[in-house]
């Protein structure tokens, strides 16, 4: 792009939707880091923001002063920063994001209204636990916001007194927010969160320590003991509330919930909208893979309404996705805690605030998917061009060594008996990955709103019947046939570019 003005340009980059903004930074940024600096500075002190536009200015500031990190602080950027502090044209949380950049110890000598400016911070309106339950009750994505500002800046014995400052507190939110400090790298902190919210002795902190015993493997054994030892204290819970969502209260709240089909590497997304009032909405993408479990979690808040349309446009143009509700949404992320937990992975800390932000019961259940009742159909390879059959080949390290010695060959140029080799391979993997592909995807669309795809949830199944029971010569598979020639080809083409394993295509 022409670079002219780069003001006029940093004001079109925040007003980008927030993935956008991340992708096209490098287009629109092209001064140096004083320059752009300043910039963004003066914009802050004088803007009038929407809430996508201030999130966006917050984090394109925060991710330069990261990576710009001038030590020691520079006179000019102490100026601009003390010109911050001072200005009523953000919030103080949104002050404390931009200083968050920044080790307090750079901060101290140079900054003129920095010990006012942490002392009414601190304040909260009288004490820590009224702010935490009144930001959270006022928008409960806030979770995050807490989060990023408060716990993942914060040392060890400022989060230790805040735990101490919270003792005593029965409060819902209270024994959320310290839940997602048992999941700090401190072991303190995490002990004494926990050892907290045993000390509230209620209901919700006795479902709390069965979350973290079933989610946080270093606190497992510690959670355990905690819950069974309150659950013998505190008399039964008047009414029995069954694993998935919470109540709410019968209000009518906008939920936009999606489930992708997987691709061919196990891998599949989960959208999830929320609106927390007029023009705040809330958005949270989940990766998750088949051999993984929950991979990836994005968290984005107070978004505007047309931000979040822009950001749900993007993700729809790139998968088919199934809209499906909440409680077979908690199903399937359930699945995916246990397939990850039971090969040793952990869940993202995100995942757990996004349960809170939601209110969801979250915990590893194996989860079994419904193949009967279907009838075999009748296909065509044209049926194979299509997402997700077209990514469904081979990908395993196996297949990249008999290959090998091949490289910058056509398919036709292989020898016969090396193609019935890797068929072999093929069908191996297939039994082991394509087949639970098959039952996921036909169990999506059979619990999804467009459960009337009655023939595409027939043709997973019939798939997976071949794949089962292949007939004697697997080439009258169209599928086979199909994904053999497709893997083969693929795996040449990879190898021929110098990619030499499986996990650099991934």
């Amino acid at each position: 792009m022409s670079r002219k003005n780069q003001l006029a340009d940093l004001r079109r980059l925040i007003s980008l939707p927030a993935r956008d903004m991340r992708r096209q930074a490098s287009r629109y940024i092209y001064e140096d880091p004083q320059t752009v600096l300043r910039l963004l500075f003066r914009m802050i002190l004088t803007e009038s923001f929407t809430p996508l536009k201030k999130d966006n200015i917050l984090t394109l500031t925060k991710f330069i002063l990261e990576r710009y990190s001038p030590r020691p602080l520079p006179e000019w950027l102490a100026d601009e920063l003390n010109k911050v502090l001072s200005t009523d044209n953000i919030t103080d949380l949104d002050k404390a994001i931009i200083l968050s950049a920044f080790e307090p110890e750079d901060l101290l000598e140079k900054l003129e209204g920095l010990e006012e400016f942490v002392e009414n911070f601190s304040d909260f309106r009288g004490s820590f636990e009224d702010f935490i339950v009144d930001q959270i009750r006022t928008d409960p994505s806030r979770f995050f916001d807490i989060h990023r500002v408060i716990i993942e800046k914060s040392k060890p014995e400022g989060l230790l007194a805040m735990i101490e400052d919270l003792t005593g507190s029965r409060a819902p939110e209270v024994i959320s927010f310290l839940e997602h400090l048992t999941y700090h790298h401190d072991r303190q902190v995490r002990t004494s969160a926990l050892h907290t919210i045993q000390a509230a002795a209620t209901q919700d902190a006795i479902n709390t320590l069965y979350s973290i015993s079933c989610l946080n493997p270093l606190m497992k054994k510690e959670a355990e003991k905690a819950y069974i030892s309150l659950m013998h204290e505190l008399p039964l819970p008047k009414e029995f509330r069954p694993s998935g969502k919470r109540r709410r209260g019968g209000r009518k709240e906008y939920l936009d919930l999606w489930v992708s089909l997987t691709d061919g590497n196990g891998a599949m997304s989960a959208f999830i909208g929320r609106r927390f009032g007029r023009n705040n909405y809330f958005f949270a993408s989940i990766l998750m893979k088949l051999r993984v479990g929950i991979k990836d979690t994005i968290l984005i808040t107070n978004m505007t309404r047309s931000g979040y349309r822009a950001i749900k446009k993007e993700y729809f143009s790139e998968l088919s996705y199934y809209p499906v509700e909440e409680d077979y949404l908690v199903r399937l992320i359930n699945h995916f805690i246990k397939r990850g937990i039971s090969r040793g992975y952990t869940i993202p800390i995100e995942l757990v605030l996004l349960k809170n932000i939601l209110g969801w019961h979250l915990e590893p259940v194996e989860y079994t998917f419904e193949c009967e009742g279907y009838e075999r159909v009748r296909y065509h390879p044209r049926d194979m061009f299509q997402f997700p059959f077209e990514t469904w080949w081979m990908h395993e390290n196996s297949l990249y060594r008999v290959l090998r010695p091949y490289r910058g060959l056509q398919i036709y140029d292989i020898p016969e008996g090396l193609f019935h080799e890797v068929t072999e391979m093929f069908l191996d993997y297939a039994r082991r990955e394509v087949v639970p592909m098959c039952e996921l995807c036909s169990d999506i669309i059979r619990n999804s709103k467009y459960n009337r795809r009655t023939r595409l949830r027939n043709l997973f199944l019939t798939i997976r019947d071949e794949i089962l029971n292949p007939p004697a010569n697997i080439f009258r598979s169209n599928f086979l046939n199909f994904a053999v020639v497709a893997t083969i080809d693929h795996t040449l083409h990879n190898i021929s570019l110098g990619v030499e394993s499986s996990e650099l295509v991934e």
